[in-house]
């Protein structure tokens, strides 16, 4: 019988835009910019993604992740931006990734005032992973605002061979997690000596022009357990109708399988794991959805 999810959280959040005009729903356009590229073997290869102007990117990932190889950094870069760089090994021949930006905007119908996603940039939290342990970090946003923006970089330093990490950087992300006023990063590093990241995170809000008729920015996170089964796997969840996903986040409960890829992509979240366990194993996976109305 085919494994089923349990929900484990759904709570949700209203921000609320007011005035004293009647409410009306807006629509929120929720494109994902999908990007291909190719890994040579032997080298650390870098490109950025952008939303179209006027979108906000609320997170990225990898929607299609390329066997073998090393997600160094997936990083945003300004608020509508996503940076990868990522290492391939020699021995693994030459690879292709494709990743994914999720980018959102709320659409107001002709001359009506409008409404716009915001989002507020977090302080960069450098984080020291002591050798051969785990170290977690919250980014907490304000009232009012809701996680999103996302990010890490496992080699804030930028070391441009594959032989400075020995093929992996020794650390590794094994959470990345949210509730409706932090973000959460849980980290294991393999190696012998302390290792530092960087990471990053932002803070959405719903910001009105003067006369925008009373809405709100409502945002659900739910998180499901899946069962993984020895190999590779691709596990998919969807938003509810009507609603936009924003996030797409995991927590990873067996040392031994790993998260290669995890997107916020069309109306639900995309998430590639592998797992080097004899037997079936267990793990978290969190998707946020959102929606713009009364």
């Amino acid at each position: 019988m085919a494994p089923r999810g349990i929900a484990l959280l759904a709570v949700g959040i209203a921000l609320v835009a007011a005035s004293a005009r009647a409410q009306s729903a807006q629509v929120v356009s929720a494109p994902t910019v999908f990007a291909t590229h190719e890994l040579p073997a032997n080298a650390v290869t870098a490109f950025t993604v952008r939303c179209a102007a006027g979108y906000s990117a609320s997170s990225a990932g990898i929607s299609t992740p390329a066997p073998g190889t090393a997600v160094l950094a997936i990083a945003p870069v300004n608020l509508r931006g996503y940076r990868f760089r990522i290492g391939n090994p020699a021995t693994n021949g030459d690879q292709q990734v494709r990743v994914a930006v999720a980018c959102r905007k709320v659409l107001s119908a002709g001359s009506e005032p409008r409404f716009t996603l915001k989002l507020r940039p977090l302080k960069t939290r450098y984080l020291t992973v002591p050798a051969r342990k785990a170290a977690s970090a919250t980014l907490v946003c304000p009232a009012g605002t809701v996680p999103a923006r996302g990010g890490i970089d496992l080699d804030p330093s930028g070391a441009k061979t594959v032989d400075a990490y020995r093929v992996r950087p020794g650390v590794s992300l094994r959470r990345q997690t949210a509730t409706l006023r932090q973000s959460t990063f849980s980290l294991q590093n393999t190696a012998t000596q302390a290792k530092r990241v960087a990471l990053y995170g932002g803070c959405l809000t719903l910001t009105r022009e003067a006369g925008a008729p009373r809405a709100r920015l409502h945002v659900r996170a739910t998180t499901y357990r899946v069962l993984v089964h020895p190999g590779a796997q691709v596990v998919t969840r969807r938003c509810r109708p009507g609603w936009v996903s924003l996030v797409a986040g995991f927590s990873l409960r067996n040392r031994v399988t790993n998260a290669t890829g995890a997107a916020a992509v069309a109306g639900g979240g995309r998430w590639s794991v592998v797992s080097d366990a004899a037997s079936d194993a267990l793990a978290d996976v969190q998707l946020a959805c959102g929606r713009v109305g009364p």
